[in-house]
């Protein structure tokens, strides 16, 4: 534990008591839903991690740590959960909370009552005795089988957040209110800290035999609490959004089957119709146009071009921006606006694409074809 700092330590507290609130109120907000539920449960229990380290700061401070013993606040085992069903909320239409899926929780029920046993009080005092009381062992195996917890719960969580933007760029050539930006927040955040959090204390362990310690174990949660506080803030404000139509579940279906003959349907409707240049152009719009239903096109795309639904769309778009940007009637035009010419919705998913499939910015692009044009008509005949 790092030294005590009423600073830092008060901060914690009016930014995690502030976040428990707004996490409340996150809970009973209408209409209700699964994933203010979830993050709100997820709110919870990363402010009260913050806020338990900020009270045995305070006790410390009075030596008054037999009396942490009775007011343990931290439930490492409801970080996990709340976060996996918070992220399949969020991303999976067909997801919906049932009862066997309060299993999950149990273990977090059980932590609860641990930290009112003597198991706990006399094995988290063992800690600093040599020899170590008999209970330590069972103390350190519920420690880290909780931390084991949250680290597999948010390995899963990323997966299932991968799978869904995967999933969208199999399907739609503009990303723009679909890719989730403001809910996948919580899940990169909360991830992103305890990931962060395991490595830094690792290394400074190993390393440094603790060395750092004070450095970075109360600003760390200081963090958490701010933020903690931003996300009930910005989860409370923010209207729902919805999903895309995905769902994990599994459909059996032959129509995967790779045809040849369809790359070269699909190649001729885009070159001819060119469908690139409505912004609203979807898997399910292009399957009309060539007569062939999603999972075909989105196959033979995958199976015909190596790339997915979103690459292949943008690359024609990429293309048609070329041809635009090397017209001279089109030099007033900004390149913002050539982009939304030819199908791109946004700057973001413009910039993306145009990176990606050049390897250069639409600016350095442009600029390098305006030095090669000078060049050009600077050599004399």
């Amino acid at each position: 534990m790092s030294s005590p700092n009423p600073i830092l330590t008060t901060i914690i507290f009016v930014f995690a008591a502030q976040a428990i609130v707004l996490g409340v109120l996150l809970l009973i907000k209408r209409p209700r839903s699964q994933s203010n539920t979830f993050l709100s449960l997820l709110i919870f229990f990363f402010a009260l991690m913050a806020l338990n380290i900020a009270l045995v700061n305070v006790l410390r401070s009075y030596n008054m740590m037999d009396t942490f013993r009775y007011m343990q606040l931290e439930l490492l085992y409801g970080i996990g959960p709340s976060l996996y069903f918070y992220t399949k909320s969020i991303t999976d239409n067909d997801f919906r909370f049932s009862k066997k899926d309060l299993i999950h929780f149990v273990p977090v029920v059980l932590e609860f009552i641990f930290y009112r046993t003597a198991f706990y009080r006399l094995g988290s005092d063992g800690l600093y005795n040599t020899p170590s009381h008999p209970y330590t062992k069972y103390y350190l195996a519920e420690q880290w089988l909780g931390v084991l917890s949250i680290t597999i719960y948010t390995i899963i969580s990323l997966l299932v957040l991968f799978r869904y933007q995967n999933w969208l760029k199999q399907r739609f050539s503009n990303l723009e209110n679909k890719s989730l930006n403001w809910l996948k927040a919580p899940i990169i955040i909360y991830s992103g800290f305890w990931i962060g959090w395991n490595i830094l204390t690792e290394i400074d362990r190993f390393a440094f035999d603790r060395g750092l310690r004070d450095a970075y174990f109360l600003p760390a949660f200081v963090g958490l609490a701010i933020v903690s506080y931003w996300i009930g803030f910005k989860g409370y404000i923010k209207a729902r959004t919805k999903t895309s139509g995905y769902s994990s579940r599994k459909t059996k279906s032959d129509d995967g089957a790779h045809n040849p003959k369809w790359a070269n349907k699909i190649t001729k409707v885009m070159e001819i119709q060119k469908p690139y240049l409505d912004p609203e152009l979807d898997l399910a719009k292009l399957s009309a146009l060539v007569d062939l239903n999603p999972k075909q096109v989105s196959h033979t795309i995958n199976r015909s071009f190596s790339k997915n639904f979103y690459e292949y769309i943008n690359s024609y778009r990429v293309e048609a921006f070329k041809q635009l940007a090397s017209d001279p009637e089109n030099k007033k035009l900004t390149l913002l606006g050539l982009a939304f010419e030819c199908g791109f919705k946004s700057k973001s998913t413009f910039n993306d694409a145009f990176k990606k499939t050049t390897g250069k910015t639409p600016s350095q692009y442009v600029n390098q074809q305006k030095k090669e044009s000078e060049k050009k008509h600077s050599v004399v005949p």
